[in-house]
C-alpha cells in the first residue's frame, strides 16, 4: 500500500524566502534523489507544507472511521481518522497558535486507488492521484496563543485539555471544547483565545525570554499534575485539580515548588517516569541528567545526578517497558542507552560520567533535538536531528553502532527536524516537523517492519 500526497496548506512569501536563503542546492539537489526513490522506501507517505514551522508534534489516542461518524461507506473505501497536536513558530512576526489536524486514512488504500484518474503535473513532473478534500489533512480546530509555541502537550487523562508554553516563561491550559473550531477565513484571525488556567512562576516578576520553557509533561499516573523546566534552570510541579486559586479573569495554579536553582543552567526536557507517581528526569545544558523523587523532603539533596557528557543533552525518554531504561541525545549527535539501576551520583565529582550501556556514535551528524521509544516494540528508537533526518535504530542489534542497527532513515525534511511522534493506532506511522515548515507523515516500508510483527 503506497501513496504519497503534497498540500500546500497556505501559500506564503516566507516559505519562498526561507528556502532560497536557508536550503542549499546540494540539499535541494538530495530532496529531489529521496523524492524519486521515495516509493520504494515508504507504504505511506504525505507531505505537507505549514505556513509557520513547529517545534512539536503529537498524535492523539483517539481513532474514529467514517462508519462511526454517520458516513454511509462500504468496507472498501472505509476511511480512518487519527489527529495531530502541533504548534507555530513565528518568533513575534505573526500571531501564535495551536493546531489540531485531522489525518484521514483508507482502510484499503490500495482498492481505492484508480489508475484512470491519474493527472500528470508539469510543474512537479510526476503524477497525482486526485483525491476528495474530505481525504486531506485540514486542520479542525485553531487556538490563538500568547508567544512561541516551544511544546505543546494534551494531558493523557483528558486529551481535550492541552497545554502550551511559550517563551516568556508561561505555560497555558487550554480546555479544547470551550473554543470554536477552525474556519478558513480571508481576514487574519488576530484575537488570543482565553486561556483557562495560567501557570506562572510567582518568582518571576516580569516576562523575560530568557525564562523560556521547553520542557513539559504531564504526569501519567496523577490526573492534572504537570511539570515544567525552564531556561534559567527552575523546575515547578502544579497540580491544577486541587491546588489553584481565582484572580481576575485567571486561575493562577499554585507552584508546589523549586526544586533547581544552580546558575542558570537550561532545561531542556523534562520526564515523568510512565509507571510511576512520584518520579521524574530531567536533561540539561550542562551535560547532566537528574533523577527526582517528589516524596523526598529536600530534592535537591537527595537527586540522582549523572553526567552524560561534557556538552548540552538535550532529550530524554523513558523505555515504556521497562522504566529502568532511558535513552537521550546532546548536542554532538550522540544516542546513549542508560539502566539507571547502574548509575553513580556524581553530586560531588561534577567532571565524572558514567559509561552508558549502548552508546550510538557517527549516525546523526549534528545535534539531537528528539529522541522516542516504540510505544509497542520497545527495543525500538526513533531520533531526530538538526541534521535533517530522523533515524530509527534496533537496540537489540549487537552491532548497533555500525549500520547494522539502524533499520530506517527518513531524510525527506531539507532542515532541521524539531520533533516527530508515533501513532497509537498503525504501529510504524510516524509523523514529523521541521525548520522548513514541513509536515511529514510516513510509514516505513513493510519489507522492513514485517519482521517485528511476529
Amino acid at each position: 500500500m503506497k501513496s504519497e500526497s503534497e498540500s500546500e496548506s497556505e501559500s506564503t512569501p516566507e516559505v519562498e524566502i526561507q528556502e532560497e536563503t536557508s536550503i542549499g542546492e546540494d540539499t535541494q539537489r538530495n530532496y529531489r534523489i529521496w523524492k524519486k526513490n521515495s516509493p520504494f522506501l515508504y507504504d505511506y507517505l504525505s507531505t505537507n507544507s505549514l505556513l509557520w514551522p513547529s517545534l512539536s508534534i503529537q498524535f492523539f489516542p483517539d481513532h474514529a472511521s467514517n462508519k462511526s461518524l454517520g458516513n454511509n461507506s462500504s468496507k472498501d473505501n472505509e476511511v480512518y481518522y487519527q489527529r495531530l497536536l502541533l504548534g507555530t513558530f513565528t518568533l513575534g512576526q505573526s500571531v501564535d497558535s495551536i493546531s489540531v489536524l485531522q489525518l484521514p486514512q483508507y482502510k484499503d488504500l490500495n482498492k481505492n486507488l484508480n489508475i484512470n484518474k491519474l493527472d500528470y503535473n508539469q510543474d512537479k513532473q510526476e503524477f497525482e492521484l486526485k483525491m476528495s478534500s474530505n481525504n486531506k489533512l485540514k486542520v479542525v480546530q485553531k487556538i490563538n496563543h500568547f508567544g512561541d509555541v516551544n511544546k505543546t502537550i494534551y494531558m493523557p487523562q483528558n486529551p481535550n485539555i492541552i497545554a502550551a508554553s511559550n517563551n516568556f516563561g508561561n505555560i497555558s491550559i487550554y480546555e479544547r471544547t470551550k473554543h470554536k473550531s477552525f474556519k478558513n477565513s480571508i481576514i487574519d484571525d488576530t484575537e488570543l483565545n482565553k486561556v483557562q488556567i495560567h501557570l506562572s512562576n510567582p518568582e518571576i516578576s516580569s516576562c523575560s525570554e530568557n525564562n523560556g520553557i521547553f520542557a513539559i509533561d504531564w504526569s501519567k499516573q496523577i490526573e492534572g499534575t504537570i511539570i515544567s523546566g525552564d531556561m534559567n534552570g527552575r523546575i515547578n510541579l502544579y497540580d491544577i485539580r486541587n491546588n489553584y486559586s481565582c484572580k481576575d479573569d485567571n486561575v493562577f495554579a499554585h507552584w508546589s515548588y523549586q526544586v533547581l536553582n544552580q546558575g542558570d543552567i537550561g532545561i531542556n526536557d523534562i520526564k515523568w517516569f510512565p509507571n510511576h507517581n512520584s518520579i521524574f528526569g530531567t536533561v540539561q545544558e550542562d551535560g547532566f541528567i537528574r533523577i527526582f523523587d517528589t516524596r523526598l523532603q529536600s530534592l535537591n539533596s537527595n537527586t540522582l545526578s549523572f553526567k552524560d557528557s561534557t556538552i548540552g543533552v538535550n532529550s530524554l525518554n523513558v523505555n515504556p517497558g521497562n522504566n529502568m531504561v532511558i535513552a537521550t541525545g546532546n548536542s554532538r549527535g550522540q544516542i546513549n542507552i542508560w539502566d539507571i539501576r547502574n548509575f553513580k551520583n556524581n553530586n560531588h565529582n561534577q567532571n565524572q560520567i558514567n559509561s552508558s550501556l549502548i552508546q550510538i556514535n557517527n549516525q546523526h551528524t549534528d545535534s539531537i533535538t528528539q529522541v522516542k521509544w516504540h510505544p509497542k516494540y520497545h527495543n525500538i528508537l526513533g531520533s531526530s536531528s538538526t541534521d535533517g533526518s530522523v533515524r530509527l535504530f534496533d537496540i537489540s542489534n549487537s552491532n548497533i553502532n555500525s549500520n547494522q542497527g539502524l533499520i530506517f532513515l527518513h531524510a525527506g525534511h531539507m532542515l532541521g527536524v524539531n520533533d516527530f511522534d508515533w501513532s497509537y493506532h498503525d504501529d510504524w506511522l510516524i509523523a514529523s516537523v521541521a525548520d522548513d515548515n514541513s509536515l511529514h507523515i510516513w510509514k516505513p516500508t513493510h519489507l522492513i517492519t514485517n519482521k517485528y510483527h511476529n
